[in-house]
């Protein structure tokens, strides 16, 4: 309970108050049976005993004091062992437990435990529970390492040794209990778990890195400074490093695969002189086949081969023809001599030196076509980091979700076919409504018809009469608008003229109306006499101005000679002194 309110159960039968730690506790076995002190229950209530809908076990109360005093056997050391309740015994020579040490509680069972000990008051702090909360949908949930917790005030406080104890243990509380390495480690996670799923389609947690483009170069500045920036730099770096090795290193393996052909190689690079260089295979100590083993031959001899047939069709049919000559045939009805060639992309290797020292060029023919070096080409094109799909776990397909989905589907295609239904019917309607109309339009044009067919002659001069008086009242009608607009025009101008307003009652700016609200023309006479009288008050207030200004210029010609007859009476005064 807080400070300074009365529990009203406080002296109920049964009734614990309120802890630091626990919430009252009030269990019909203590009100039924008065067993033992009702004191040495004032510390007995836990979430063993207030879980709803969970009575405790003896077997749990065992195993949860079991826990706590192993609990409290590893925070406190104990030299030896003691009897308990040695204190009511009446044995003398009973054993006891050692004041102050994790089992001195047991020497009495009938006396609420008191201890004078400092450091038994102290705040444990690492004890505190870093779970928040537990649910069976979303799990743990753990409290934020940088939630900060206010120390709550005890709700006894009966004497000053007791306030002392309670002000250092506010003192020595930590302001955030729950920082500790592993849960700071864990929200670290949670947060980096969080962005890479938010950043997922742009390559994850290595895409958040500003780029050095002009427009983000600033912030690249500002990332590199914070630890994460750093972190992901030299990620990125290591990450660019290690493919760049990787194709290296695949290319080293590519180049040592296999025999390399290199007929001359391992003879001397002198000619027989010792002192020139071989003339007829001195190329080759600069151009070194590597990775050429019978794989690459067997398969340019292949495409070679598919060349030669094509153009041997070709050939075969313009000897045919007659159009080429005997001399590029060796023997009758076989090939033309000649050259066959295909293109290839062949790679080039030189192990890394200065201008000066240059050393021999290795080729591998047929890099880009030949299926033996694709794992290479492979990874030079494929980027190291790439985006994934964030995983889905796959629904679950037994027969129940399988007969609800069935059932599902069915009560949507009812619905469906109800509003189809619905739907129908007002279409139906409205062709209904449709026909009904074209009826009636088609009726009444008929009748019209049939009017304007039966007309008498006396008819038709009614309607020239008609038609003339009509034509006569539209004239009428633009006369009284033209008269109208020349009533606003006059009307706006009296306006103009009477816009003046000093008057009390306003008289000079009410303009005298008819009942349909124009300006009469009777009122005319009145509104001039409300000019003359509006010009009157107008000389009046000019008057009265003048007199004013008049009036303060004389003020302001007194105060001037106040003024220097004051600095004469001063000079005086100073003159006499």
């Amino acid at each position: 309970m807080a400070d300074q309110v009365t529990d009203p159960y406080k002296s109920r039968a049964g009734y614990v108050e309120a802890t630091d730690w626990a919430i009252p506790y009030w269990a019909s076995y203590l009100d039924e049976n008065r067993i033992g002190s009702h004191e040495m229950f004032s510390h007995v209530n836990c979430s063993y005993l207030s879980t709803p809908g969970r009575p405790p076990t003896l077997a749990a109360l065992k195993k949860h004091a079991q826990s706590l005093v192993h609990l409290i056997s590893t925070i406190a050391p104990s030299q030896g062992p003691g009897e308990i309740g040695n204190a009511n015994s009446g044995d003398a020579d009973a054993k006891k437990f050692v004041q102050d040490e994790a089992f001195d509680w047991l020497n009495n069972l009938e006396e609420v435990y008191i201890s004078d000990d400092p450091n038994h008051h102290r705040p444990l702090n690492s004890l505190v529970n870093l779970a928040k909360s537990n649910s069976d949908t979303t799990g743990l949930d753990i409290f934020c390492p940088l939630c900060k917790i206010e120390t709550k005030k005890s709700v006894k406080q009966e004497d000053a040794e007791a306030k002392a104890w309670s002000k250092n243990y506010e003192e020595q509380s930590q302001e955030m209990p729950f920082k500790r390495h592993w849960n700071l480690l864990r929200h670290a996670n949670d947060c980096l778990e969080i962005l890479d799923h938010e950043f997922s389609s742009t390559g994850g947690l290595l895409s958040i890195l500003p780029t050095e483009h002009e427009v983000e170069a600033e912030q690249l500045d500002i990332a590199k400074n914070t630890l994460i920036g750093q972190w992901l730099l030299f990620t990125q770096q290591l990450v660019s490093r290690m493919h760049d090795l990787e194709i290296a290193y695949s290319n080293c393996l590519e180049v040592l695969n296999g025999e390399a052909i290199i007929p001359m190689q391992h003879m001397s690079v002198q000619g027989p002189d010792g002192r020139s260089g071989r003339e007829v295979v001195f190329p080759q100590d600069r151009w070194i086949l590597a990775n050429a083993g019978d794989d690459v031959m067997t398969y340019i001899h292949q495409l070679l081969d598919k060349k030669q047939i094509s153009e041997d069709a070709s050939i075969q049919n313009y000897r045919q023809e007659g159009t080429t000559g005997n001399t590029l045939w060796d023997y009758a009805g076989d090939f033309e001599r000649g050259i066959i060639s295909v293109d290839l992309s062949t790679r080039f290797y030189r192990i890394k030196a200065s201008a000066s020292d240059r050393g021999p060029i290795f080729v591998l023919p047929a890099f880009g076509d030949r299926p033996g070096t694709k794992a290479t080409r492979v990874m030079e094109n494929r980027p190291t980091v790439v985006s994934v799909v964030d995983p889905e776990l796959p629904l679950t397909q037994g027969p129940a979700h399988l007969a609800k989905q069935r059932d599902a589907h069915e009560e949507e295609i009812r619905a469906l076919a109800a509003e189809k239904t619905e739907s129908d019917q007002h279409i139906a309607e409205l062709e209904g409504e449709l026909k009904t109309y074209k009826g009636k339009a088609e009726y009444e044009h008929a009748r019209m018809q049939s009017v304007l067919t039966t007309l008498t002659g006396g008819q038709q001069k009614a309607a020239e009469d008609f038609a003339a008086l009509r034509k006569e009242l539209m004239e009428s009608q633009q006369r009284e608008r033209e008269k109208e607009q020349q009533k606003q025009d006059v009307e706006r101008q009296l306006n103009d003229l009477l816009s003046n307003n000093y008057s009390q009652n306003k008289a000079a700016g009410v303009i005298p109306r008819d009942i349909e609200g124009h300006v009469a023309e009777k009122a005319l006479k009145a509104l001039l006499d409300a000019v003359k009288k509006t010009q009157g008050e107008n000389v009046r207030l000019s008057n009265t101005v003048h007199n004013l200004q008049n009036q303060a210029r004389e003020n302001a010609q007194l105060k001037k000679t106040i003024n220097s007859l004051q600095d004469e009476a001063k000079k005086k005064a100073i003159a006499s002194v």
